[in-house]
């Protein structure tokens, strides 16, 4: 009696499962749906995936020539800075440094510019450092 309960719960077992397999495939249409429903998923993942990576890339564009330009922007002021200092210390000496009564103010004003001047390209010195210590982090 033992091997024919036995039996009866295997088939009990197996009808069960063909029973499942039944309603998995009313479910989801059979084997060859789901394949195709999970082909699917994978391909819209994989577009969205492309998209979101087109996007950052773009922004990164973006954001990189933004950078770039402000640099630029900042060795262009200097650059002016420069000019500007040079001209003037040509104009002061052209008027105050003949005449002599102004030479240690012109003194001054020299060493302070010279500081100054020597603040902004340390400055620009270390912006630059930055930079290529971004550029060469970020690759």
């Amino acid at each position: 009696m033992e091997s024919s309960s036995n039996v009866a719960i295997i088939a009990v077992i197996i009808s069960a499962v063909t029973m499942l397999v039944m309603v998995g495939e009313k479910l989801f249409g059979g084997g060859n749906r789901l394949a195709a429903m999970f082909a699917k998923l994978d391909k819209d993942t994989a577009t969205a995936i492309e998209k979101l990576k087109t996007e950052l890339t773009g922004r990164i564009d973006e954001y990189e020539g933004n950078y770039r330009v402000g640099l630029d922007a900042m060795r262009a002021n200097i650059h002016a800075m420069q000019i500007g200092l040079l001209e003037f210390r040509a104009k002061m000496a052209e008027e105050y440094l003949p005449k002599g009564d102004h030479g240690e103010g012109v003194r001054q004003i020299k060493s302070d510019m010279r500081e100054g001047f020597n603040r902004l390209e340390q400055r620009l010195e270390r912006i630059e450092r930055s930079e290529r210590a971004d550029k060469g982090g970020g690759s």
